[in-house]
Formats: C-alpha cells, structure tokens, sequence
C-alpha cells in the first residue's frame, strides 16, 4: 500500500475547472503552517492539512472566486482522491448507516479484485442512514487503510481498482456550479489512517480520533457520557401530565431516588403544541408557566446536569418560526414541513441567538439537536441556476458554524447529536458532538418482532470499529436487555414514576455500568461478530493498560451452556482480580494468574442471560 511517507507528494483531492481536472498536490502548493495553496486564474484553492497523529492525516480542500467575473464550472469536487497499492487478498469493510432496523449498524465486506467498482452514497441528505456509513477500511496483506468522510450532507464515494491500484475518491452527489465575485465552498472533509493489522488499525484510529478529534480532546481524552433518566418514549404519549411543571419535578425526585445518573434529560416535551407540530416555537407550553428553570435548578441540586431537546431544523407550518420568519424557510410546495436555512448567513445569526436564550435561561448543560427530515430534496429544490450542490454547501457548512459558535458561548457545552437515531455520524458531526440515542430502534422495549437486545449488542459491535462515542437505552433492568444496551453511558426509560415502580431493581445494574465505565475508553475486541441469528452467543471486550472487562450474551435457542474465548491484551506474567457477575448480578472475586486468563470459560446457564467479566492488574 502506499507508505505515508510519500504523502504530500501525491494527488490528495482534486475537482474539475470547466472541464480540465486539478489535481491537488500539497508538495506543489504554496506551504503557510497547516495550510497549501494556488491559484488557478482567479481561483483561489487552500487546502488545509493536518497530521493529526503519527500516520492520521485529516484535510479540507476551500474554493475562492477572488476576481470580479464569475468563475468557470466547478464539477467533481472530490476532498479525497488517493491512489494505494493491493494485493490479491484486497478486502473493503464497512458497516450500514442507520434506519431503525435490525440491519443497523450491520457489517458489510467485499473482495476488492481486479475491475472492481463499488460507489456508497449517503441517503436524503442524512450522513450515516440507511445502507450508507462514512467510514471504511480497506485491508491487504498485513496493511490496513482505515477512511472517515467528514459531510454532513449527501457524500459519495468510489473505490475501484485496477491491477495493483486501488483507488478511491470522495466528493459530493450535486457539483456543478460557478462562483460568483468573493463567493466560497469547500469539499468533503478526508481522514486517513494508515497501519498494520486490521484490528490494530481500527483500535487506533477510533483511540487517535477520540484523543485528538472528537469532543473529548478537549477534556483530557475522556468524555462524561450521559448516564440519565429518559422517560419521553414511555410517558409523553399516555400521561399527558407528565410533560407539565409538577410532572417533570416528580421525574426529577425519581431520578434522585434511583441514584447513580449524571444527567436528566427533557426530550421534545417542553414547547408550545409539543412534538411533532409544535417543532419550530421556542416557548414552553402552558403546563410550564415558570419555563424550565426550576427543572434544571432541581436537577443541578441533585448533581445532574440538564439535556434538552431540540430540532432547530425541521420547523412545522403554523409555528412562531415559520410564521414570522418565512425567508428563513426553505419550503416543497405542499409540505407542511420546511426546513431552516441554515445556508442564509442571517437566518444562523437568528437562529443561534434564540438557542443561546434558551440554553442561557434554562440552564441547559447538554443541547440536544435532533433531526428527523431528510434535507436533500429541500436543497436541491433551492439551489440556483447554474450552481447545482451550492445550497447545501452553505448549509452544511452553516451546521459547523451554528454549532461551534454555540460551544464557543457556551464553554463545556454537550452537543448530542440525533437525526431519528444515528443517522449523521461522519466524523464532522463528531469532531463537534456525539450520539447520545444511536438508534430510534429504542424507542420501544423488547419485543418479539423487535429484539432490541440483540440489536443493541450489534450496535456496539458495529460502531465501535470506528466511533469512540455512542450510546444506547434500556427499558428493563433485567441484566440481558441493560448490559445489551449500556455503553459509557445510557438513558434508562424505566416506569420511573409508578407507584410499583421497584427502585431497588435498578442500583446493581447502574452500579456495575459505572464501576466499569472508565474502560469503554479502551481498545475494543469483538469476541464475536455481529449477527442476527438468536442461536449463538455474542460476546466484546474492553480493554485498557492494566485492566478491562468482557461481555458474554447467550441468545434465546443456543443449547451451549459454556464457551471459551481468548481474552486480549492480556500480561501472562501477572496476576489479576477478576470478578464474575452473572444474570442475577450476583459477583464472584478471584484471582487469576494472566495465564489462566486467557483462555477463559465463561458459564451462562440459562438462554437469554449474561455474564460480565471485569479484571484489574494485582
């Protein structure tokens, strides 16, 4: 494969000018600290590029009309263009994108021989839905390339090869477009990871970008996850009161009663007409006359900080934005739903300080943006003549902005990021944010047409090849359905606030997830693969220096009472306490030399129970 050694000395991205490719080379552009640059007539390019770390590169390629005429036609923007060497053996991986289905998150592979042609693109507009996943890998011999596309947009890219070359480009669905006097877009962000081992690779680049990348840079390479109670899907729907002042106080108090969460969270309960058709006013409905201040005053008391819903997007007919600001609203003829323009500079700038109000009045420690509309036919119905792709390179780019001048404001600002589940996960969105609700597959409990236990292990198989950051739900306490669905964090959508509710049920559970949330920040390990097949176990390790955790999951019809796995990074030489906590989360402490560990049988009775395992270095 190609050595990164040689990497500034190749074409990196490249766009078409009135026909007549443009190859972008950084060794033959103009170098000014983390930046290069040319001109071609009055066209101004600036490619931006970084090394992250040792072997991760991550660039952005910026487009300037600096004369007076328009320019000529943009087309085939590609912000990745990279030729690499491959052998036989060649294999692309990925996995799917979300769409609240069993095939979420699911892997995906493909042999890479000669004439293979593969295009992946992203669907509605959204960056991670459906069959589309901006990150990949491909692996030959003992050389893996891992690759993340950074458009939270409609992305494309193709991966062919021919003899020993592989190569793959990355850019946009819609380009062909001018730019007028001082006008700008830029390309599709490129993050590049080169190493040795498939595993290896991707342990490393998920570690590289959560240390250097993602949101946790920023707070010592560790982020505070949400561990919260979330009882919108259970209540708002049924006990109207509960979304009122005096309701949400008694969910707050329940929540305090458990124990154990860092955050509280309000979902789209909390505005005027309520969710759906009240998205887009910004004032609390009538149940809550003294807003959400003494929501999140209480919640602080309690030591929890404060999530609140938003979809400053998708806006409905009939509410305060729409009707007051209809230049804001990009509009379908006959949809009652428009879409914000986040493309118009001063649509952000209003939009931005009416998030800041209410974040700023009510106390809000983690915004939650949501995101259930697919925007593509909205730009592209926009766009001007001539400048196809234009709208929504504005309007991405207007995403950025909105959300790094919000945490610029606000110091310490969450940003979770929701679009009906995971459906904009490239690595732009989580330079900026992270997922807090992977997957709108738990907007329910486990049921036999929807077996979100298992769902929940895959998830956490799939993401964590490339994410460091994600989390699901639970609805029950049972150890099966709560470790399925935990990461470093969780939202418990229990029956918090019934009369029956047995809050006893719910402290071993919270307690083991915190007792071993420091080490979700570790390598991962699948020790089995994402399936979907109930007569087998899945089974994952965590593991860090000196200590880690594994989880065993025996599906419903498999007739194996006892498995063996090889446990990883473990020191041979070594002792180490190991604790044992079965269905019933009933723990068991002993010692183990590392070569006993190793090779562990891990018991599990009963179908559709678990077993964790957690160790630390004597």
């Amino acid at each position: 494969m190609q050595t990164v050694s040689n990497i500034t000395s190749s074409t990196v991205a490249s766009f078409k000018l009135n026909g007549e490719r443009i190859d972008i080379i950084p060794d033959q552009m103009v170098k000014s600290a983390n930046s290069y640059s040319k001109r071609v007539g009055d066209l101004l390019i600036v490619l931006n590029f970084e090394e992250v770390a040792e072997n991760m590169y991550r660039w952005t390629v910026k487009l300037t009309n600096k004369g007076v005429a328009p320019t000529g036609q943009i087309t085939e923007l590609y912000g990745m263009d990279l030729r690499f060497a491959v052998g036989c053996d060649a294999i692309w991986e990925s996995i799917n994108g979300d769409n609240s289905s069993k095939d979420s998150f699911m892997p995906r592979a493909a042999q890479i021989t000669d004439g293979f042609s593969f295009t992946q693109e992203a669907r509605g507009g959204r960056s991670s839905q459906g069959d589309a996943f901006p990150y990949f890998d491909v692996t030959s011999g003992e050389d893996t390339v891992v690759f993340a596309i950074g458009w939270t947009g409609q992305w494309k890219y193709t991966l062919t090869r021919s003899g020993n070359t592989a190569h793959v480009v990355a850019g946009f669905c819609d380009c062909d477009m001018y730019l007028a006097q001082g006008e700008s877009i830029r390309s599709v962000g490129a993050l590049v990871y080169f190493g040795k081992g498939k595993l290896k690779a991707r342990q490393n680049f998920r570690r590289l970008f959560r240390e250097k990348l993602s949101p946790a840079a920023k707070t010592g390479g560790t982020m505070n996850v949400p561990v919260s109670l979330q009882m919108f899907d259970r209540y708002f729907w049924s006990v109207p009161e509960w979304r009122n002042e005096e309701g949400q106080i008694n969910s707050i108090e329940c929540a305090k009663k458990v124990g154990y969460f860092n955050t509280y969270w309000l979902d789209a309960a909390w505005f005027e007409k309520c969710f759906p058709w009240g998205v887009g006013n910004y004032n609390c409905h009538e149940g809550l006359p003294n807003g959400l201040r003494p929501i999140s005053d209480l919640a602080h008391k309690y030591g929890m900080r404060f999530m609140l819903w938003f979809e400053p997007e998708r806006n409905c007919g009939g509410t305060d934005t729409v009707t007051d600001y209809p230049e804001y609203m990009l509009t379908i003829d006959g949809n009652n739903q428009y879409l914000f323009d986040l493309s118009n500079d001063e649509a952000r700038l209003w939009l931005f300080d009416t998030l800041a109000r209410v974040i700023r009045e009510n106390g809000v420690d983690i915004y939650r943006q949501d995101f259930n509309i697919d925007p593509l036919k909205f730009w592209r119905e926009h766009d001007p003549v001539g400048k196809k792709g234009y709208t929504e390179n504005k309007y991405v780019t207007g995403l950025y902005k909105l959300w790094d001048d919000l945490v610029a404001e606000f110091p310490g600002l969450m940003i979770d990021n929701c679009a009906s589940g995971g459906r904009r996960l490239d690595f732009e969105a989580n330079m900026r944010s992270i997922p807090v609700w992977r997957s709108d597959t738990n907007c329910s409990p486990v049921k036999e047409d929807t077996p979100n236990h298992y769902w929940n292990q895959n998830h956490t198989i799939g993401l964590n090849r490339y994410l460091p950051y994600h989390a699901g739900s639970t609805w029950d306490t049972k150890a099966f359905i709560f470790r399925s669905g935990m990461t470093k964090g969780i939202a418990c959508n229990w029956p918090a606030m019934d009369d029956d509710f047995d809050v006893a049920s719910t402290q071993k559970p919270l307690s083991e997830l915190i007792a071993i949330r420091d080490c979700w920040d570790g390598d991962f390990y699948p020790l089995t693969e994402a399936t979907h097949a109930d007569d087998c176990w899945c089974a994952y390790q965590f593991a860090m220096k000196d200590k880690g955790f594994c989880l065993f999951f025996r599906r419903e019809n498999d007739a194996e009472s006892q498995k063996t796995f090889n446990i990883n990074a473990i020191d041979i030489t070594r002792d180490y306490e190991v604790t044992v906590s079965n269905e019933a989360y009933e723990a068991k402490i002993m010692t183990l030399k590392g070569w006993e560990l190793v090779n562990y049988t891990a018991i599990i009775p009963n179908p559709l129970e678990s077993l964790m395992l957690s160790y630390r270095i004597l």
